[in-house]
């Protein structure tokens, strides 16, 4: 399997209790379908308490323009293209996600700066998310069960739906 982003060859290791793809040149990472969740789920003893409020506090509202950064990369798994992702809609955190297998390309560093996000998310949610948490993780099984649209452009709502609750299910 070659790399999306500058096709060198990938090399599978362990993180997280997963098997994922990484590159040793650009130092990106491949995850299949439904990885990402998993590595966000799992916390990391690497992140302490300060730096994962650190982050969480720097992940502020980017206006990033979503068609200025999509670069269309092939999957490695299927062959099929990307499309650019905001993680959790707002964070300034692209990935590429393949609109047919919904394998992700993250770039040198990404998955680090989610897992340090989303368990810094975590640290600070109020506790009225977590009595709504149901409803919403409903909403976001519901947006993906309607995947036959581009993921585009529901994908900032599932992606906040998802970013937030990943952690409860």
């Amino acid at each position: 399997m070659n790399c999306p982003n500058c096709k060198h060859i990938l090399r599978a290791i362990e993180y997280e209790g997963i098997h994922i793809e990484t590159c040793t040149q650009c130092h990106g990472e491949w995850l299949d379908a439904g990885e990402l969740g998993h590595v966000v789920k799992a916390r990391e003893v690497l992140f302490d308490v300060q730096e994962r409020k650190a982050v969480a506090a720097a992940a502020s509202i980017k206006g990033v323009r979503l068609k200025d950064v999509d670069r269309d990369l092939h999957c490695p798994t299927c062959g099929g293209r990307t499309d650019a992702i905001n993680y959790g809609g707002d964070t300034g955190i692209i990935i590429d996600r393949c609109t047919t297998c919904h394998g992700m390309w993250l770039d040198a560093d990404e998955l680090e700066k989610i897992q340090m996000l989303v368990e810094g998310w975590e640290d600070h949610l109020p506790d009225d998310l977590k009595k709504y948490g149901p409803r919403l993780r409903k909403v976001a099984e519901e947006l993906d069960q309607r995947d036959d649209v581009r993921v585009s452009r529901f994908a900032f709502v599932n992606a906040i739906i998802n970013g937030i609750l990943d952690v409860y299910s």
